[in-house]
């Protein structure tokens, strides 16, 4: 009924509690396979050591969480695929409450679980969202309390993937996630390729998942992590590529004011964190991208039926923890997001 296909690489303090929640659901998938990113800290071991019914693929490399979703979703068996990253732990019903929310709306092709925070599973981590005109994803109930978090009563603008569950046909009809992106905006990328095509996204609010720490060089959970360089340099080159990708010529370049200065404040906060480097090689990679970023767009573009204007919004702004919670940082984020709301108002009747 269900292939579960577990994301990881050099996950293996995560692996254990993240399998033994998914195979303990009810009803149980009906199989379960790692993909693994080719880790070396004995991942694939435990694996086959603990776990003798879940198959593992090695991929051979560490492609990043798309390259791997989508051997996995290649390789199941199953039309319906939950997809879920390594340090995921599933709470008892919530693959029941996926299957019940996808079964309710015959043009929902992704499904996300609720996300709590792995240190206070009181507090939403990720609850979907909505597509920003920037590229961005402006979060739902970011760091609410669940007893506050509102649960929406139909579709969902986007969802973000560390749980969800698919239809297989339709994730490869639209190409799946792009491997390119490795990691941060794919989401963006592949949630908006579905809604161009007139599918739905949902959250399932009664299925909900704890999840853990993430990866190191990566994840930013606490307002005291610091941020990544490595994550600048992805979000300098991620985020143009997927506009280039799913984003109509007419809504890019009416949008292009807005787009380039929120590109300056990314560069500034790149500058005050010590990453310019990171920022330039972020667009130096971009510009060698664009012949493929233009390649990728023709594909995605393929069976469009719903303009930008009634996919993208101008929420606000959603920032990491600690960037732009008080003080100057916090004064800049409001005005900016009052700025981009103004701004799409404006254009957004024009757009493609």
């Amino acid at each position: 009924m269900v292939s579960a296909i577990v994301v990881n690489w050099n996950g293996k303090d995560y692996l254990r509690p993240c399998l033994q929640a998914l195979l303990a659901q009810e009803p149980p998938p009906t199989e379960v396979i790692v993909v693994d990113n080719h880790s070396d800290d004995g991942s694939r071991e435990l694996v086959l050591a603990e776990f003798p019914t879940v198959r593992v693929i090695d991929t051979g490399r560490n492609g990043g969480p798309s390259f791997a979703r989508n051997l996995g979703v290649a390789a199941a068996a199953d039309e319906l695929c939950l997809l879920l990253d390594n340090d995921v732990v599933l709470q008892a019903g919530a693959l029941a409450a996926l299957l019940a929310t996808m079964a309710s709306a015959p043009r929902a092709a992704m499904v996300q679980a609720r996300s709590l925070c792995g240190d206070n599973p009181t507090i939403v981590h990720y609850d979907g969202a909505d597509l920003h005109f920037l590229g961005t994803l402006a979060l739902h109930n970011w760091y609410v309390p669940l007893q506050a978090a509102r649960a929406p009563t139909g579709p969902i603008g986007a969802a973000i993937a560390l749980c969800f569950l698919t239809k297989k046909s339709v994730y490869q009809q639209v190409g799946g996630f792009d491997e390119r992106l490795f990691i941060l905006f794919e989401d963006n990328e592949f949630s908006w390729k579905l809604r161009m095509r007139g599918h739905t996204v949902h959250l399932a609010p009664d299925a909900r998942c704890v999840h853990l720490a993430g990866t190191a060089g990566l994840s930013v959970r606490q307002a005291s992590d610091r941020y990544p360089g490595r994550r600048t340099f992805l979000h300098s080159r991620n985020r143009w590529f997927v506009l280039l990708t799913c984003m109509r010529w007419r809504t890019f370049l009416l949008t292009m004011p807005a787009q380039l200065l929120y590109g300056a404040v990314y560069a500034v906060f790149g500058h005050r964190h010590g990453h310019m480097r990171d920022w330039w090689r972020g667009k130096w990679d971009l510009l060698k991208l664009i012949p493929t970023a233009v390649r990728a767009r023709k594909i995605a573009q393929q069976g469009r039926t719903v303009p930008d204007r009634e996919l993208l919004v101008a929420a606000p702004l959603t920032f990491n923890r600690g960037l732009a919670d008080r003080g100057a940082a916090a004064v800049v984020a409001r005005l900016l997001s009052w700025f981009f709301a103004g701004y799409w108002a404006v254009v957004r009747r024009l757009c493609g």
